[in-house]
């Protein structure tokens, strides 16, 4: 079979968060991307579906139709055991349906002119001549200045490239049950997630109501493949769902703690096929975003002629990206390794859990947390009962 030719400036593999925003970007800037993706929309998604308030704020405002559910409570256990709640005064995140969420941000970069390529599979990316690469894909050959891979954890652009930006690869084992199985229970999860840390190395679990439906997962280091099993079956026997069989959906998280390369020449990789998922809570849409934005300011550079601008993407990702997922995975380490001391703190005092809501807001990040990590201002927020820190009675 020949396949059709075609020339075009840049095409994005991938039309997840991070490749429809930057679609849309690059067509307020004037340019006409193409952005191809393997499957036909709306397409499902494995995800838990929690966007942050921070991550809104790369968002449009006119998202309300498909927020589900605001979220301001958590409720945590530590090894499946004594579960306690805490309230935030304001919403931490909302829940969304990916299948949703992403068609209606798909649809906006169709709406403001983009040329969206569903159902085409990426099969090849040739190299040259000069700038030009070309891409193969399962309709035609197509002959492009700049790619950019927002393909997802297993990303092709990336082996393509040559990249192999990821250090670490968590897993997540996720079920979706009808709420009205929970009985009663089922209450408990209104403006409501669980979290259960400490069961194993790693390890973390979670309930994240959405709808109708209550999403119940488990994720840790994918060699732990077996375990997160056996977790998986002790949350649903522990949350009184043993009997309940439902199909159980896996998911690669990436995770980039080092300064692996994510471009080479023409080729850029944002959100997860560049491994910048969060360490510690699995979340990576607001990254995926921010990526996003980040390299369609290179790109909107490099074609009004600016020399060196796509190379400053890495650089621009290692500056504002890459330091609050290194602290992630710093504090989840240190987590990991005084998890039951650091959950009765969390149990006990004010103080973490204003500083845990701060971060999911955006308000306050990792990075700057591990800046005031000294054992003077931990004593005197922790151990000094001021009434803006009380113990929980």
């Amino acid at each position: 079979m020949t396949l059709v030719s075609a020339s075009r400036e840049v095409a994005i593999i991938g039309a997840g968060p991070a490749g429809a925003t930057l679609a849309y970007e690059l067509l307020q800037g004037g340019l006409k991307p193409l952005i191809l993706d393997k499957a036909v929309f709306p397409r499902i998604k494995v995800c838990a579906g929690g966007l942050t308030i921070k991550a809104l704020k790369f968002l449009p405002p006119d998202l309300g139709p498909v927020l589900e559910n605001e979220i301001n409570r958590v409720q945590l256990s530590f090894n499946l055991g004594r579960t306690f709640t805490k309230t935030s005064h304001q919403p931490l995140l909302y829940t969304v349906e990916r299948q949703r969420f992403d068609a209606i941000l798909m649809d906006r970069v169709r709406q403001a002119g983009g040329e969206f390529g569903e159902g085409e599979r990426l099969e090849a990316i040739t190299p040259g001549p000069g700038d030009l690469s070309t891409l193969a894909t399962s309709r035609r050959l197509i002959t492009v200045r700049v790619i950019v891979g927002a393909d997802g954890a297993r990303s092709r652009v990336a082996r393509s490239a040559g990249l192999q930006p990821v250090d670490f690869w968590h897993l997540g084992l996720q079920m979706e049950v009808p709420r009205n199985l929970m009985g009663k229970s089922a209450s408990e999860f209104t403006r409501t997630i669980y979290l259960d840390m400490g069961t194993m190395a790693h390890g973390y679990a979670w309930v994240f109501p959405r709808g109708e439906v209550l999403l119940i997962g488990v994720g840790g280091p994918v060699h732990q493949g077996p375990q997160l099993k056996r977790y998986h079956a002790r949350l649903l026997s522990h949350l009184g769902l043993g009997e309940q069989s439902f199909p159980l959906a896996a998911h690669l998280i990436p995770h980039r703690v080092t300064p692996r390369p994510i471009m080479r020449g023409g080729v850029l990789l944002v959100g997860d096929a560049a491994g910048l998922a969060d360490f510690w809570t699995g979340e990576g849409i607001f990254s995926a975003l921010h990526s996003a934005r980040l390299a369609a300011r290179q790109i909107l550079r490099f074609f009004r002629g600016e020399a060196g601008a796509l190379t400053d993407y890495q650089a621009r990702v290692d500056r504002e990206i890459a330091p609050e997922l290194k602290a992630s995975y710093q504090f989840s380490r240190l987590f990991a390794g005084i998890g039951s001391l650091a959950f009765r703190c969390l149990e006990r005092y004010d103080y973490p859990w204003e500083v845990f809501c701060r971060v999911m807001r955006g308000d306050r990040s990792f990075e700057e947390i591990k800046k005031r990590f000294r054992p003077d201002i931990l004593f005197r927020k922790l151990l000094v009962k001021s009434a803006r820190n009380r113990p929980i009675a």
